[in-house]
């Protein structure tokens, strides 16, 4: 197996609170629950499942200068290197309140903050790294395509010294850029940002808004592929039903294992994290294998697992 590489995630961090019912939810009433508290954000929740495979993990975000030092503290804790940019604002936050099965009810984002990111604010923590970068939706549009032409200008360097001097590691690195869809809501902010892609991992409702049509999975994995910078990875998931995974026009398809659901919500992401990491380890997986890896991690953390929280 390649070394590990250090990855460089930039997004949301913030705190996450989930609400369970435990009985069945009655509108307009009170309903009895249990609640659990954690660092949470796309990026956040995909760092802590990278370190958790043994990963180095840098993440790069925001955060008000009153609750900096404790987050950066509690990434610390599990092995993350926070790199927390200073930004006056109201705190960010997600609560999510779920049934007694654990499907999500509602989702409540409080992240006025992330839009206020400028790119200068966050390529500082970006520069002098050479591993892979990972996206999540939750900075603005300009931002993304900004990073993504961090990305794109640190290959075109690497490419050009090996094209040159046949030495590969001298001059520059080619990383690899991934980004995980979000929401439905931003996902239209990866739109720019795609051509510059090289592996990105969507749920079927986020791959719809992105290509502003819907279809069976394996189609849109390839219609969204096929935007994406050479050999582009997509993989679009539908939840216990079929999802997709394509590259170069070619797409494989699979189901998630069935698991009895103890909590979908961030499930996605550790799907998400097992994948791009895969594609940093172990490059000549063949792709059915590599969906298979991916749906089953995010079945077992669907299914009650936790590989770090």
């Amino acid at each position: 197996m390649a070394p590990e590489p250090g990855f460089i995630v930039c997004g949301g961090c913030h705190i996450d609170r989930q609400l369970r019912l435990t009985s069945t939810p009655q509108p307009g009433r009170t309903n009895p629950a249990t609640s659990r508290e954690r660092l949470g954000g796309v990026a956040t929740n995909i760092a802590c499942q990278l370190a958790g495979f043994g990963a180095s993990v840098r993440l790069v975000s925001v955060q008000p200068p009153d609750s900096l030092a404790t987050v950066a503290s509690r990434l610390v804790d599990i092995g993350i290197d926070p790199w927390l940019a200073p930004l006056a604002g109201d705190p960010p936050g997600y609560t999510a309140l779920l049934a007694p099965d654990g499907e999500l009810l509602i989702g409540a984002a409080v992240m006025a903050l992330y839009d206020m990111v400028p790119a200068s604010m966050i390529q500082p923590g970006i520069e002098g790294s050479t591993g892979p970068i990972i996206l999540d939706a939750n900075l603005p549009a300009e931002t993304i395509t900004a990073i993504a032409d961090i990305a794109a200008a640190d290959t075109a360097v690497a490419d050009t010294a090996v094209a040159d001097t046949g030495i590969t590691g001298e001059f520059g690195t080619a990383r690899s850029l991934c980004a995980a869809g979000t929401s439905i809501a931003k996902v239209e902010r990866l739109t720019a940002a795609l051509p510059l892609l090289d592996a990105l991992v969507l749920n079927r409702g986020e791959a719809a808004a992105l290509l502003c049509e819907t279809g069976p999975v394996d189609r849109m994995a390839l219609a969204l592929a096929a935007d994406m910078r050479g050999n582009g990875l997509v993989l679009v998931s539908d939840g216990a039903d079929m999802a997709a995974l394509a590259s170069g026009g070619d797409v494989v398809t699979a189901r998630p294992p069935r698991v009895r659901l103890v909590n979908a919500n961030g499930a996605g992401d550790v799907m998400a994290a097992r994948l791009f990491f895969d594609l940093e380890t172990r490059p000549d997986m063949a792709p059915a294998t590599r969906l298979d890896a991916a749906l089953a991690a995010g079945a077992g953390y669907a299914a009650g697992a936790r590989i770090q929280t």
